[in-house]
């Protein structure tokens, strides 16, 4: 064989091994890619160590993902106080609510993510008892609550407590109506954020609001009927400015004698 055959001979099979390799590393690389779309179905912060709740700071949310559905997906968060199930639109510092997260849309499956940020950008309180489909994780120190599958239950609630500092808390979440595909093809995403301000307490005092009273408090809200004028009334101080004086003589001088 001469020397040029062998060389010939030589790069078709560096051709071959180079396609050989080729084609290996895409398999390799798209079941990669495909384990990790399908395993985020049990949770992105679980899976990948990711916040996709669409707070400020974070490189991106799921629609960088997911799409290509069209499910009339839209997200809803709602915070409802634990004892009578209303909706709070304010909240009082150390106290615990329902925080919970509606995904709407005509989809098999839905998914979701969120978080609670104080206006220091730190947690804002804590979270306890998820409901049976959410899950609790931590991602780069953020507390997350998010799906643990793709659940045919549209609502994701947990238990949230207020921060003891008091100040606003936003609310950020992540929502997937998902066409149950086992793959990111065919979901559609919607994302919410809800500003809670802390509440304001107001005390009522009642007291009188007259001030020509003898019972008047400069510090009552409403006037509860109490005023008297008795207690305090000074015999003979006929124009009532606190002092007997030639005025109220004169007053008295001016009646004098005169019959109904």
């Amino acid at each position: 064989m001469t020397l040029r055959c062998q060389m010939n001979e030589l790069e078709n099979q560096l051709q071959f091994d180079v396609m050989i390799r080729t084609q290996i590393s895409l398999i390799l690389g798209t079941g990669v890619l495909g384990l990790a779309l399908m395993s985020s179905s049990s949770g992105v912060a679980e899976i990948q160590n990711a916040n996709r709740t669409g707070e400020p700071g974070t490189s991106m949310t799921c629609n960088q993902c997911h799409g290509g559905g069209s499910w009339g997906a839209t997200t809803n968060i709602t915070v409802l106080d634990p004892n009578t199930g209303d909706e709070v639109t304010a909240y009082l510092p150390g106290e615990q609510y329902v925080l919970e997260v509606a995904i709407g849309g005509t989809s098999p499956r839905f998914g979701m993510q969120a978080t609670a940020v104080d206006a220091m950008g730190g947690n804002a309180g804590s979270f306890a008892n998820p409901s049976n489909n959410t899950q609790l994780e931590e991602v780069q120190g953020r507390h997350i609550f998010e799906h643990n599958s793709a659940s045919t239950n549209n609502t994701f609630s947990v238990d949230w407590t207020a921060p003891a500092m008091g100040g606003d808390v936003t609310i950020y979440a992540s929502g997937l109506a998902a066409g149950g595909s086992g793959s990111s093809g065919g979901d559609q995403y919607a994302g919410a954020v809800l500003t809670l301000p802390e509440a304001e307490i107001v005390i009522e005092i009642g007291g009188c609001t007259y001030d020509f009273a003898c019972n008047y408090n400069p510090l009552a809200s409403f006037d509860d009927g109490s005023c008297e004028v008795e207690s305090c009334a000074l015999p003979g101080d006929l124009n009532n400015d606190g002092a007997v004086t030639t005025s109220d003589l004169l007053a008295f001088l001016a009646v004098f004698g005169q019959t109904l």
